[in-house]
């Protein structure tokens, strides 16, 4: 039997819904979508919040609309600005009469980490909880434990907890909508095990999502986030640039940018930059002038990267990689190559591959729902519903299920 499940997601400049069902080789695929632009938020609050309510609905009737069904309950993806990420280590004596790390050890060393980090005491609602290594007996650091022989097993263990404003929220709003809530999932965490191999994972892996009024900057280790930082600036920055130093309007300053070209070959036809502006007057800017005035923008971007580089450079290896979505700067031509030669490191961009939506602009969306069927296909029968999946994980954080 086919599962259908539907997610919606909220990014600095548009919501997209997405419904999917469970398919034959690939864990789901897309029914439906909607999405739908609006004003986003900006230090933990909506930038508008009076008209967040249509933008919701309007998001979620296009994605009713294309995938012909109605939806009546959803999971809510919560954006970065409303996580806080915590990490620890965990410790345990292995508990099995054969000496052998069980289901139960593993569920132990988790429990251990909560404990020595007090999440008890700090404000936030534990929406996932993930390991970045186990190691038993002090040996060779590995994500399969179950098994191995030994008295004792630490772990590294990272804590995803949302902003509890945030989740009462957008709970009563779907509820007024008539949709209720299955559970509250991170897309950041979706999109980085969605688009980072097992490999790159292992090897500790940046992933930087930039969006339109911020970019994401996570570590990631094993199954687990380990470090993460939200930077004040995204690729509306640079339009909202362009369009001060130009002075013409935002939509004229997005033109140009989507077109640029950071560094031509001999093959691009490069010429000034031209828009219509709104009462239909052809305006023509000298490249150099464009070329100074975006790369000066991205220059500020990527200083902000470096910091948070260095920030949590004890977590790298030498082997680390810098990925980036996202439509801020993966979409525009030379980006990526401009980027990288200003963190003096390879630089990759990251997609999905998907039928529908595949572009980094969607690649939060689409690690959302991916989450979403990796969440339905790991669920109990007793946290089917919201409360109950709220409580199974606090129970499983601070005290062993009886």
């Amino acid at each position: 039997m086919k599962n259908i499940a539907a997610a919606i997601d909220f990014g600095t400049s548009k919501i997209v819904t997405l419904i999917a069902q469970s398919g034959g080789f690939n864990r789901c695929d897309m029914i439906g979508a909607g999405n739908v632009p609006y004003d986003g938020y900006m230090n933990g609050d909506w930038n508008s919040p009076g008209k967040l309510r249509e933008a919701v609905r309007n998001s979620i009737n296009a994605a009713e609309l294309d995938g012909k069904t109605k939806l009546k309950e959803m999971y809510v993806g919560v954006p970065c600005e409303y996580i806080r990420l915590m990490s620890g280590e965990g410790f345990a004596r292995v508990a099995s009469a054969d000496g052998r790390v069980s289901d139960e050890d593993v569920a132990n060393v988790q429990d251990d980490a909560a404990d020595k980090l007090n999440l008890i005491g700090h404000t936030g609602v534990v929406i996932h909880r993930s390991c970045s290594w186990f190691s038993v007996d002090g040996g060779k650091k590995t994500m399969s434990p179950v098994g191995l022989k030994g008295r004792e097993i630490r772990a590294g263990v990272s804590f995803m907890l949302a902003d509890p404003a945030f989740i009462e929220d957008t709970t009563r709003l779907l509820l007024e909508m008539g949709i209720g809530v299955l559970g509250f999932l991170s897309p950041s965490m979706g999109e980085s095990m969605l688009l980072l191999s097992l490999e790159d994972r292992d090897r500790v892996a940046v992933l930087i999502d930039i969006g339109y009024l911020n970019s994401e900057f996570s570590v990631i280790e094993g199954d687990a986030m380990v470090y993460h930082a939200v930077l004040p600036m995204g690729g509306g920055h640079i339009a909202a640039d362009l369009a001060s130093e130009l002075q013409i309007p935002m939509r004229c300053a997005e033109q140009i940018k989507r077109e640029y070209i950071f560094m031509p070959d001999e093959f691009d036809q490069v010429s000034d930059p031209e828009v219509t502006d709104e009462s239909g007057r052809r305006l023509t800017f000298p490249r150099s002038f464009v070329k100074s005035t975006i790369e000066a923008s991205v220059d500020e971007l990527a200083e902000m990267i470096t910091l948070a580089i260095n920030d949590c450079e004890s977590r790298l290896t030498a082997r680390s990689q810098v990925f980036i979505t996202g439509g801020g700067i993966a979409m525009m031509r030379g980006g990526r190559e401009y980027l990288s030669g200003k963190l003096g490191r390879p630089v990759k961009v990251s997609m999905a591959k998907a039928a529908k939506l595949n572009s980094p602009v969607f690649a939060s969306s689409l690690g959302l729902i991916d989450l979403v069927f990796d969440s339905i296909e790991q669920r109990t029968a007793q946290e089917d519903s919201l409360p109950g999946r709220l409580a199974g994980g606090l129970r499983g954080l601070f005290g062993k299920k009886s």
